[in-house]
């Protein structure tokens, strides 16, 4: 998979020895720069009253101890080849990483996915704040994901009908396919459907006509999924990973996440946007409603043109 240039890999108090194998190993897949990166919290002005304890002058101590602790985590894989810049700032930590994105030009970032309110609710608020607002994909890996995926899960909309989510689709197909031909993993593809307000439909056309409805619209997704996928199984004699097809009705994120512990996967790949209509569920707030549900990892990507709301600044920065 040669698609990143620029990967930002963000080191917290979490464990980091998977996201940095991880992001090392795809820095040299895809020939990219590597920038290590953490965010320190400001000091209060009130907490000190002497002018020996001035809070930029222990801000100025704290950023300079992290990025030499930084250094020491980069010089861990020197023997790789992978030469790694470092990157301390202070303030909000998701402000701060989006503000490196755009002012850096990096095209992912990978974090480790916060483990401190336990296993089911591995990734935190920073990085729930990342989905919706970091312009590059964001991977959150699990601290026990193992050297390489056996299952990676893919979850995009069939009946997407505007130029930039049906890119979507296919960059997350893509995306997911990718990883999994270098990972010798299999591919599960969801796509989860649902009719809106469907108890209202049902008191008000009765359950006879309601019930036709539903068929016409699973028949209507049945086809649009099969199109998609005509479009996009492998050419004669390509080497491409197994593919299974998940069609489900029901809550995208409830569905999403019952795959995926069916099929013990170690990613998911999908997009964090909102969309409306038929199919439109899985999408918008799905990623973050999954998060709270699933113990694997999750790269979430933004359809093109997506702007970031985060101002860029510039703050002090090692």
């Amino acid at each position: 998979m040669e698609r990143f240039s620029s990967i930002l890999v963000v080191i917290g108090g979490e464990p980091y020895d998977a996201t940095m194998t991880r992001a090392v190993a795809l820095a040299m897949k895809n020939g990219a720069r590597l920038t290590i990166m953490d965010v320190v919290a400001p000091i209060s002005q009130s907490f000190f009253a002497t002018e020996a304890y001035l809070p930029q002058n222990l801000e100025t101590d704290a950023v300079a101890e992290r990025r030499n602790e930084l250094m020491k985590i980069a010089s861990e894989y020197v023997a790789t080849g992978i030469e790694a810049a470092v990157v301390v700032r202070v303030g909000n930590p998701a402000i701060e990483i989006v503000s490196e994105v755009i002012e850096s030009g990096h095209d992912l970032v990978i974090k480790t996915a916060n483990t401190q309110t336990g296993l089911k609710h591995l990734l935190g608020s920073v990085t729930r704040a990342l989905m919706r607002t970091c312009p590059c994909p964001v991977w959150a890996i699990k601290p026990s994901t193992g050297a390489t995926y056996k299952t990676i899960l893919a979850a995009i909309d069939p009946l997407a009908d505007d130029p930039h989510h049906i890119d979507l689709n296919d960059t997350i197909y893509e995306l997911a396919v990718s990883l999994a031909r270098n990972e010798n993993a299999a591919v599960h593809l969801v796509s989860v459907w649902n009719v809106p307000m469907e108890r209202t439909l049902r008191s008000r056309l009765g359950a006879q006509e309601c019930d036709r409805l539903i068929r016409e619209a699973e028949s209507q997704v049945r086809q649009s999924l099969d199109k998609w996928l005509a479009k996009h199984s492998p050419a004669p004699g390509q080497d491409a990973p197994a593919v299974r097809v998940h069609l489900l009705r029901g809550t995208a994120s409830d569905k999403i996440a019952e795959v995926a512990a069916q099929s013990s996967a170690d990613l998911i790949v999908m997009g964090t946007v909102c969309r409306t209509g038929l199919a439109g569920l899985f999408v918008g707030n799905t990623a973050e409603h999954l998060i709270g549900s699933v113990t694997c990892g999750v790269l979430a990507i933004k359809p093109k043109g997506f702007v970031s709301p985060v101002s860029v600044h510039h703050t002090p920065a090692e």
